[in-house]
């Protein structure tokens, strides 16, 4: 094989690692964030329902969960770029850092919209990408809708 065709490859390939290194970035920071707000809500919720005591599910992301986020950090990527998905982050990071489970419960926490993007559409991509379906199939599978929906 031609040793500049190899050269070039090699190259190319090379290139490609800071994309594929941005991309794990994101979805780990992505992912760590969505955990952080989802132990917290269920906190909140477990407080409020003393009955989801020990059914709530882990917040905990798995294969599905990644898959999910992936899609979702691709569709923000492409509505708002690559920077608007880093500022996305950035301050969901800050806002989460100070949050409390109440805050989530009741509405005023207002971080992980990128500017340029709605909530509605934001909830849209979580929905299409399937982050929503889910965590509602996580709190069936425990009992815990179950035992909400008793209340």
């Amino acid at each position: 094989m031609n040793r500049s065709f190899l050269c070039a490859g090699f190259a190319a390939a090379l290139m490609t690692l800071p994309l594929a290194a941005q991309a794990q970035s994101q979805l780990d920071r992505f992912e760590a964030l969505s955990e952080q707000m989802t132990a917290l809500t269920y906190e909140g919720l477990a407080a409020q329902y003393p009955v989801l005591q020990g059914l709530l599910p882990s917040a905990e992301w798995g294969r599905p969960e990644r898959r999910a986020g992936r899609c979702a950090l691709r569709d923000y990527e492409r509505a708002v770029g690559e920077d608007g998905v880093d500022a996305m982050l950035a301050e969901f990071e800050t806002a989460i850092a100070s949050a409390r489970p109440a805050d989530l419960l009741d509405g005023t926490f207002s971080a992980g919209v990128p500017q340029g993007l709605t909530a509605a559409q934001v909830q849209q991509i979580n929905n299409e990408c399937g982050l929503l379906e889910l965590q509602m199939q996580r709190l069936a599978e425990s009992g815990a809708m179950q035992a909400l929906q008793a209340q």
